[in-house]
């Protein structure tokens, strides 16, 4: 088949043996074009057959995963015919030693991009991998969990990559990196608070300290996780602005994960009147403690008080001390908002009253 491509490239040459561009015979140029073509048309049947006959296939079993690997590998592998279609089209052309040497570490480069393109393309339909791993063990990865790895990975990939291609042009990737002297010792440690993140992003994942979507309060910043990166965790504060704090930070910070309360507390002191006899006193805190224990949105199995506490300037104090059964916020505030119109009722009904700041003034009589 060689001979008969050889044969049939000099007869074209015969044919337009006087027609040239610049240093390269017009026939070597039509011929390259029809090669390029030829492996285009080839990339267009693969999409056409190859592809629909393999989705087809492993759309016939239970999981998508196979349907994502298959669909992450599709780009890359369509880009390859263009690879090779320009190596197969420049091979026919009259190229000095310099050039095809150029062309020769070109083709080498992208074949090496296509191949790290197909496992950087990959890393996300095989991450349910995780899932399996640690199902061994008998935990479960969360999605944050997952796209951290999936974005540490993908950071390899790409560094790995980029040091391939470099392999491909004849660069000593470590003698480069050792040559760099002071300026190698400054990137590493500039390095330093990056890698310290990191860490600090894999001991939240591994303590499980907060996911995505709690609401976290720390001494310099509140509000609920966005999202866990890399390098830093996204935090929107209640005022709607968006914080960006590094993981380390956040990893040695002492934190308050609001999240993960079981109940929510209601704390109040209801002030009575002085003119509050005992007997009224001794009512109101029976019923205030019936109320709590009978009511279907306060927890029971938790602390409950119910006492008076204290003679102040202008009441006698009453605190109530105890728990919802919600830990929403809103939900919360409309439970605490019926208890207080309770409350207000109980006391009432006892003939008794809320107190106010007052003062009393004594004026003295002078004999004029």
């Amino acid at each position: 088949m060689g001979e008969d491509l050889s044969r049939f490239i000099e007869n074209i040459d015969i044919v337009l043996t006087n027609d040239y561009i610049g240093d390269i015979p017009l026939s070597r140029l039509i011929l390259a074009t029809l090669i390029f073509v030829s492996f285009l048309f080839l990339r267009k049947l693969f999409t056409l057959v190859a592809m629909r006959f393999s989705l087809a296939l492993v759309g016939k079993t239970e999981t998508l995963h196979d349907d994502n690997v298959i669909r992450a590998l599709a780009p890359p592998l369509r880009f390859t015919f263009v690879i090779l279609g320009a190596y197969a089209a420049l091979e026919v052309l009259p190229l000095t030693p310099e050039a095809d040497e150029f062309t020769q570490d070109a083709v080498g480069s992208l074949v090496t991009f296509c191949i790290f393109w197909g496992i950087y393309r990959l890393i996300e339909p095989l991450a349910f991998f995780f899932d399996r791993l640690t199902s061994t063990f008998g935990a479960s990865v969360t999605d944050d969990l997952k796209h951290f790895f999936v974005r540490v990975f993908k950071t390899v990939v790409v560094m790995l990559g980029l040091a391939t291609i470099l392999q491909e042009w004849g660069i000593n990737v470590a003698a480069l990196l050792g040559g760099l002297g002071l300026a190698g010792m400054a990137v590493a440690l500039a390095a330093k608070d990056t890698v310290s993140n990191l860490f600090g992003g894999f001991t939240i994942f591994a303590d499980k300290t907060f996911s995505k979507g709690d609401w976290i309060e720390t001494p310099f910043v509140e509000g609920t996780v966005e999202s866990i990166g890399i390098r830093a965790t996204k935090i929107r504060s209640f005022a709607k602005a968006l914080i960006t704090v590094p993981n380390a930070r956040l990893a040695d910070a002492s934190l308050t994960n609001w999240s993960r309360m079981t109940h929510r507390r209601v704390k109040m002191t209801i002030g009575l009147e002085y003119r509050t006899t005992g007997e009224q006193l001794e009512r109101i805190i029976s019923r205030l403690r019936d109320f709590l224990a009978n009511h279907p949105d306060i927890a029971q199995d938790v602390t409950q008080m119910v006492h008076a506490v204290n003679f102040g300037e202008s009441s006698i104090d009453i605190n109530l001390y105890y728990f919802t059964k919600t830990t929403n916020w809103l939900e919360w505030r409309n439970v605490v908002n019926d208890n207080i119109i309770d409350f207000k009722k109980i006391v009432e009904s006892e003939g008794a009253g809320f107190a106010f700041p007052s003062r009393s003034v004594y004026m003295e009589e002078t004999q004029p």
